[in-house]
């Protein structure tokens, strides 16, 4: 950790050590619980504009980058965004992609990945019927496991350094599929993540076709998640998630446990800084980041947090307590994955 990253932990201020860019909001799907395209104006984010706020993103100390939609893969001027994130060395850079799209599509993003060193994630939500429901197109499964495919033949010809991870959000309607879903994702030697369905922020929508009402079926399949391989889901994840169901308390928020570590941050193609809450807390064209949170437009924003009625954390902020790595579940479990990855 930096000196600047120390005074934020010291002050309890955001490092936006993660941070997401937002490259346009049109998407190859119409997800069950998704409402980003609902949002979309068709446009993308300039790439001039994108210099702009990843230079300001890696001076104030943001180490990991995500490219995200919508579907980002749509923007025409792809190459030219990874080449500037690569310009600016961040620690990581990765992509979130449902893979969704034409097979020449799929190989100009794993080459551009190759050549500019980025990592790949996607979901992988269902089988057959069950997935082209819940992601709102036809033929889901097939072709996000063509991309998949492709990805683990550059790997395996050495091509492609980083291991690529599906995330995996259980819902009523898949929750009887789930070990399916992960034996197939095991026999293809993707890194998973877990999530189950609940509303969690402004860019969720909420269904109830997609609750899971019978909290005995959580715990139970919390149980059989924590035995699966390459798991990437941090385990002090679930002993959060079954205290919370068990006590039937609300959420403890990441962004008021351990601002520091938890508060990832969204930036859309205007400039704004959003968190889960979908409304901006500052844009950063107008502002200077560090001045940000030290307004009392921010104090008022975390007492927001207080009072939400969201997840007691989320997909987005599984880092969101750094002693929780400590867990020695956990601790036990990434040593296994990385002696896997091997």
């Amino acid at each position: 950790m930096s000196i600047s990253h120390l005074k934020q932990f010291i002050w309890r201020q955001p490092s936006l050590i993660f941070c997401s860019i937002r490259l346009c909001s049109l998407c190859t799907q119409n997800c069950l619980q998704c409402r980003i395209p609902d949002q979309s104006d068709g446009s993308f984010i300039d790439p001039e504009v994108f210099a702009t706020i990843i230079h300001k993103l890696k001076q104030y100390g943001t180490r990991i980058l995500t490219l995200t939609g919508g579907e980002p893969v749509l923007h025409p001027q792809l190459e030219e965004i990874f080449a500037l994130a690569q310009k600016e060395a961040f620690q990581s850079r990765q992509i979130l992609t449902n893979l969704y799209y034409s097979v020449e599509r799929q190989e100009e993003l794993i080459a551009l990945a190759q050549k500019y060193d980025v990592g790949i994630h996607t979901s992988y939500d269902g089988l057959g019927e069950v997935v082209d429901k819940l992601r709102g197109a036809e033929h889901v499964q097939e072709t996000v496991e063509r991309g998949m495919l492709k990805i683990n033949a550059v790997r395996a010809a050495g091509k492609y350094k980083h291991r690529p991870t599906a995330t995996v959000v259980i819902s009523a309607l898949n929750i009887n599929q789930l070990p399916q879903i992960i034996e197939r994702l095991q026999e293809m030697d993707w890194s998973i993540n877990i999530d189950f369905y609940r509303w969690g922020s402004a860019n969720h929508r909420e269904n109830d076709l997609l609750k899971i009402e019978d909290s005995s079926v959580i715990l139970e399949t919390i149980r059989f998640i924590r035995s699966i391989k390459n798991l990437r889901t941090p385990l002090w994840y679930y002993d959060g998630l079954e205290k919370q169901i068990r006590a039937k308390t609300r959420k403890q928020c990441p962004y008021l446990i351990s601002p520091t570590f938890g508060s990832k941050f969204f930036i859309h193609e205007n400039g704004d800084i959003k968190t889960c809450m979908n409304e901006a807390v500052g844009n950063i064209f107008t502002q200077e980041i560090a001045e940000l949170f030290k307004g009392n437009n921010w104090e008022e924003y975390k007492e927001r947090f207080q009072n939400c009625e969201g997840c007691w954390n989320t997909c987005y902020t599984l880092s969101s307590r750094a002693l929780s790595y400590l867990h020695y579940p956990t601790i036990r479990q990434y040593v296994g994955n990385a002696r896997r990855a091997k």
